[in-house]
């Protein structure tokens, strides 16, 4: 082989396994040992990975140094997060603290308000609902000891996420100054990514390079960009009607979208629940007309953003059933709390990934048939131009000639 040393003996097939598994134990070793400090790492990666852009950007268009374009794009992350951590992260953080705890308190007097409700008639156009004739106290007591622990222990996380993220300077700094030096040595740790390399399986190894490549690249920019559009217009959306917490509801709807199907929903009922008992609303209806109206304009806003936004930004990136990744969230949740959560469906995705390559190869099927990966490396989606066409055909007339 080349690049064997003569002199030294090559180890047998036994001893080599045995190095791996030996390898693979002292990692996982450390990892429980330091459990506390993969989160960190984690977002100093993803820091980095969101810094390259702009780092590349300033490099290229201002004719810097990679380094100086680094510290340049640093000290401006630094400025943001002193500047948005006493203001606009604080009001985020305290909104959405107050917004569990009151969730809290109207799930524990739930059953009381809803037999006030059921008092009387509820009248929706030509519809009647009598509520009196329905004995559903029994149901909502049950469904509550199952939802409210969940509302608790979020409670209990934000606040102390929320005093967490004050006090803890030190590893605010350590995030920042492990993501610098990743993106400072941007081209050694490259090298050393596509360095890893086994012999007689330098294809393989390039084809599952380029499809975690794909999944990671389109989760991070991809889903990210989701989240914030969607706390966004779910934010301008509880102002206009006048729901209570717009922004804490918000944020809550861009962070429920990591999980599918479940984390929406329990955004909408969160919104519809503070629509239900909030003292008034803007249009004069009663609570639960205002709390369907809720409900109606956060599932219709959720729609939209799945049908018209996803697709275009993820595509078929993850390509994961829901169930799947429900359950990567609970374990993310339980093992890395509120990282492993957030990280859960690209972490399935690429424990699939390697398990249905694993297996194809154990029982001698090519891996890559049927293709597990399209070997084209993820790039960023177009999104429509904005422009009127009259403007663009203006443009395509200045345009050079295509040479093809």
């Amino acid at each position: 082989m080349a690049g064997a040393d003569p002199q030294s003996p090559r180890w047998s097939t036994t001893a080599k396994a045995l190095v791996a598994l030996a390898s693979l134990a002292i990692i996982a070793a450390l990892l429980v040992r330091f459990q506390s400090i993969v989160p960190l790492l984690i977002v100093a990666g993803i820091v980095s990975y969101l810094s390259l852009p702009f780092v590349r950007a300033l490099h290229h268009r201002a004719r810097l140094s990679w380094t100086a374009s680094t510290n340049i794009i640093f000290l401006y992350w630094l400025a943001l997060l002193v500047v948005g951590s006493t203001a606009a992260g604080l009001a985020v953080a305290q909104q959405l603290q107050a917004l569990l705890v009151t969730l809290q308190n109207l799930l524990e007097g739930l059953p009381a308000q809803l037999a006030a409700l059921s008092a009387e008639p509820i009248v929706l156009g030509p519809w009647t609902l009598e509520l009196a004739t329905a004995d559903v106290a029994p149901l909502v007591e049950r469904g509550l000891s199952a939802i409210e622990p969940l509302f608790t222990r979020a409670s209990t996380v934000v606040a102390t996420g929320a005093a967490q993220a004050v006090e803890s300077v030190a590893g605010l700094i350590f995030v920042l100054a492990v993501s610098y030096f990743l993106t400072v040595d941007r081209d050694r740790v490259r090298s050393s990514w596509r360095g890893i390399n086994i012999p007689r399986y330098e294809y393989d190894i390039t084809r599952l390079r380029t499809a975690l490549a794909r999944i990671w690249h389109a989760f991070l920019r991809g889903q990210l960009l989701i989240v914030l559009v969607m706390a966004v217009l779910m934010t301008v959306l509880m102002s206009i009607l006048g729901v209570r917490f717009a922004i804490g509801l918000g944020a809550l709807m861009g962070v429920a979208k990591f999980v599918p199907i479940v984390g929406p929903f329990s955004a909408g009922a969160a919104a519809a629940l503070v629509a239900l008992f909030q003292p008034t609303n803007p249009f004069g209806l009663t609570p639960v007309a205002f709390a369907l109206v809720v409900i109606a304009c956060t599932t219709i806003l959720d729609q939209l953003v799945d049908y018209l936004l996803v697709p275009r930004i993820l595509g078929g990136s993850l390509n994961l059933h829901p169930v799947i990744i429900l359950v990567g969230a609970i374990v993310g949740a339980t093992l890395f709390g509120v990282i492993g959560l957030l990280l859960s469906a690209p972490a399935m995705a690429t424990l699939m990934l390697l398990a249905r390559y694993a297996y194809r190869k154990l029982v001698d099927l090519s891996p890559w048939d049927p293709p597990i990966d399209s070997m084209r490396p993820w790039t960023p989606p177009r999104l429509p131009r904005l422009w009127p066409k009259r403007q663009r055909r203006d443009a395509d007339q200045d345009a050079p000639p295509s040479t093809e």
